[in-house]
């Protein structure tokens, strides 16, 4: 079954993401409205287009880094915060949650340990009440990081391991979305509750080809 959709899986992706890219250009003049108190009078340009709040808050953090010459440690940092949101999403909910005050979510902060710009940032966004986009915004961030070291980050849900077979034919389907010269970095993972079929994430870009979405 897996096979089956391996055969057709560049064209649902090329499909979706279709569709996905054109809402994107078409929320992008509206978002650009939006205020970011972390932005300065002069960017840096990201190396990849960025959209949504947390994508101004990500370009902004950027820009600082990339000034300060510190991109290496703020790569560090979200590298670092991605596993932790990854592996305990009881982290993400508490940020998430009403009922935990700003003094909380700091201390949880500084607990986990990350750059003084880092560390600022994520004030920042408690402090403006944007708590509920640090999982996104530890998403976004995490993309254009990896387009600065030349990479794309590709993630993949199945319901079962994928076995070698199918794994290199998944690769060199993902490879077909990278730029030149720009190195595919594949994360799988297994979620048994997806039942059957995958889902996709290629950048910015989303799939849910799941089982589990179809009955839904």
């Amino acid at each position: 079954m897996m096979a089956n959709r391996l055969v057709g899986l560049r064209n649902q992706i090329v499909r979706s993401f279709s569709t996905s890219t054109a809402l994107l250009q078409g929320t992008s003049a509206a978002q650009s409205a939006l205020p970011n108190p972390t932005e300065g009078p002069s960017l840096v340009a990201p190396p990849i287009p960025v959209f949504g709040l947390e994508g101004r808050y990500a370009s902004a953090l950027f820009s600082a880094a990339s000034k300060q010459k510190k991109l290496d440690q703020i790569d560090a940092d979200f590298q670092k915060l991605d596993r932790l949101l990854t592996q305990n999403k009881a982290i993400g909910d508490l940020f998430r949650n009403p009922g935990v005050t700003r003094e909380q979510r700091m201390a949880l902060i500084n607990e986990i340990g990350v750059s003084d710009m880092t560390r600022a940032t994520l004030e920042t966004l408690v402090d403006n009440r944007r708590e509920k986009k640090l999982v996104k915004f530890v998403s976004v961030m995490n993309r254009l990081m990896a387009a600065n070291r030349g990479e794309l980050i590709c993630r993949v849900i199945t319901a079962k391991p994928l076995d070698d077979k199918l794994r290199s034919e998944l690769d060199s389907v993902l490879k077909q979305f990278s730029k030149k010269g720009e190195k595919v970095n594949v994360e799988t993972t297994v979620d048994p509750s997806i039942m059957g079929g995958m889902i996709v994430e290629v950048g910015d870009r989303y799939i849910d080809m799941s089982i589990s979405s179809k009955i839904k």
